[in-house]
């Protein structure tokens, strides 16, 4: 199994639905904690062009992208 697959909890033989629900938990656990960290993410700085905040944000979004082309595609 490829290392990026490990890292998210994948096995090759699970269902789409096994999937979704790891989707679902990792999704709400970030939900969990920007919710006691992420304060300063209501300021929409990464909206701002040309900002560490908006590059993190591009990294951020497409290694979700990542994510899931990977789970689908397995």
């Amino acid at each position: 199994m490829p290392l990026r697959e490990r890292s998210l909890g994948l096995d090759q033989q699970m269902s789409a639905e096994e999937r979704l629900t790891i989707l679902v938990q990792r999704r709400d656990k970030i939900r969990e904690w920007l919710a006691g960290n992420g304060a300063h993410t209501i300021e929409q700085k990464h909206l701002d062009t040309d900002t560490p905040e908006q590059a993190y944000w591009h990294h951020g979004y497409q290694s979700a992208l990542d994510d899931m082309i990977e789970m689908l595609s397995s």
